[in-house]
């Protein structure tokens, strides 16, 4: 029985972080890491469309970054957010981000988050979500299925009964986002739904 998961990022992102040092004073330059994740995952064809970055709010410091390795670790929850997070907690030393009164930590992510990344969130302890594309951009640029949220999503998230707030912040560097949307489509790489995935060319 297995009892060990290991997960792998492509080579070519420590350098591309490196890039980006000393770069993260706006929401806009946080963002552009997470977009970047995106395309060169996309040029590199090393996985999906979509880039995540975690940062801790106070100091504007990079904790982690991910990106969607779906096809490339066969894990249905190889998402750029859940990596990300999983990555954060475990440097962190903790499965709650919002543990510490004194740190706060922000999720970029190049996509609004799906149904499942969602959950993780919701769970992660992260305080701030920060978004470029939307789920309505990712379905009707690419065939991804994002799955139903709650209505008032972002509602819910600002005003969780008993749990700290996560606040939304929407549509930062949305169009830059949704053009690597539009290049994956072009692309022909993989489209990888359960129980509706196309076909992957060897």
């Amino acid at each position: 029985m297995q009892i060990a998961l290991n997960l792998t990022l492509p080579a070519w992102i420590p350098a591309l972080i490196e890039s980006h040092a000393g770069l993260f004073d706006s929401d806009e330059d946080k963002m552009r890491l997470a977009i970047e994740l995106s395309r060169e995952n996309v040029a590199r064809q090393t996985g999906g469309p979509f880039g995540a970055a975690i940062f801790e709010e106070n100091t504007n410091t990079l904790v982690s970054v991910g990106v969607n390795a779906v096809v490339a670790e066969n894990l249905s929850i190889a998402h750029a957010e859940t990596i990300a997070t999983m990555l954060a907690q475990k440097k962190l030393g903790t499965f709650d981000l919002a543990q510490s009164p004194d740190h706060k930590y922000a999720l970029y992510s190049s996509g609004q988050p799906c149904i499942m990344c969602y959950g993780v969130t919701w769970w992660s302890g992260i305080t701030r979500l920060v978004c470029a594309a939307r789920s309505e951009d990712i379905e009707s640029l690419t065939d991804f299925k994002e799955g139903p949220l709650p209505d008032k999503w972002p509602q819910q998230l600002a005003h969780r009964e008993g749990l700290p707030e996560i606040e939304v912040v929407q549509d930062v560097l949305r169009e830059e986002a949704c053009a690597i949307l539009r290049e994956y489509t072009a692309s022909g790489l993989p489209v990888y739904n359960a129980g509706g995935s196309t076909a992957i060319d060897d």
